[in-house]
């Protein structure tokens, strides 16, 4: 191999190497988003192209997942897209399932002129570097839409933060000692539904869960852990639908964010007293 492809090959590489890394150190799927906007909108510029990056509104802010490897499989379609000179290149992004625990995502790079018949090998490596994280991949073509490319990810949304706003409480108790007594009442309430989960979860049928659902939202709700709160009713809402795998373990989930909660009620109990012995 001549020496200036050497050069070519090792330069591309270690580019290769440092895009990985940046995309493996997004937080979120926000920021590797906005990393593949910027670098390819200023691609498109520079061939005299045009890129859009169109997100669905209903795709849940800063979730988690396995960017590095998401982030290499679009810009290898992507990449491969611009190769093909269409005047347009379009990222979509699209919610296609949504729960309280897990988004389903769809990832579809589209151009509007491609040959197909060149995107075997790119398909199969981008499918086992999906399958890899529990993803997928297909393509589609048309001759009105062009060609497509689909990458679908599940992501698990993140766990609301067991915050309670104590301040607030007590203001709108009016003081420590009223604090200490609702915090009391909390603290049996929750216990004792909390010990009580895993029965319910046994049994067949809905409702107990639901009724037990709305307990415990709502006593989260008196402790000011309104986020936490709303996505107990969400989940009693769903369980309309009747009972599936993954509400279970929805529902055990929230229970651990509940006991979060308990303990750092006794902790602000703790110094003015209250023993959660009592």
């Amino acid at each position: 191999m001549p020496l200036h492809q050497r050069i070519a090959r090792w330069i591309a590489a270690r580019r290769s190497v440092r895009e990985r890394a940046r995309m493996e150190a997004c937080g979120h799927l926000d920021e590797l988003l906005a990393y593949l906007e910027h670098r390819y909108v200023g691609e498109a510029q520079a061939r005299g192209m045009v890129f859009r990056l169109e997100v669905d509104p209903a795709l849940a802010a800063s979730l988690p997942g396995p960017l590095g490897v998401l982030g290499e499989v679009l810009v290898g379609l992507l990449d491969h897209a611009f190769a093909q000179r269409s005047a347009r290149v379009a990222l979509h992004v699209d919610v296609v399932g949504d729960n309280a625990r897990v988004q389903i995502v769809h990832f579809t790079v589209a151009d509007a002129q491609h040959d197909a018949s060149v995107d075997a090998a790119l398909i199969a490596l981008a499918s086992a570097a999906m399958r890899g994280v529990g993803g997928a991949v297909h393509a589609e073509h048309g001759a009105d839409a062009g060609h497509r490319v689909i990458v679908e990810l599940a992501f698990e949304r993140p766990r609301p933060w067991a915050q309670i706003d104590v301040d607030a409480l007590r203001s709108t108790l009016g003081g420590d000692a009223a604090l200490r007594e609702v915090i009391v009442a909390l603290d049996a309430a929750l216990r004792r539904d909390l010990a009580d989960l895993e029965r319910l979860l046994a049994e067949p049928g809905a409702n107990a869960l639901q009724a037990w659902l709305h307990r415990v939202s709502g006593a989260l709700g008196m402790a000011e852990a309104t986020a936490l709160s709303r996505v107990g009713l969400t989940l009693e809402r769903e369980l309309e639908q009747g009972r599936q795998a993954h509400l279970d373990t929805a529902i055990r989930r929230f229970a651990d964010d509940a006991r979060q909660v308990l303990a750092a009620l006794r902790e602000h109990v703790g110094p003015i007293g209250y023993s959660p012995d009592t």
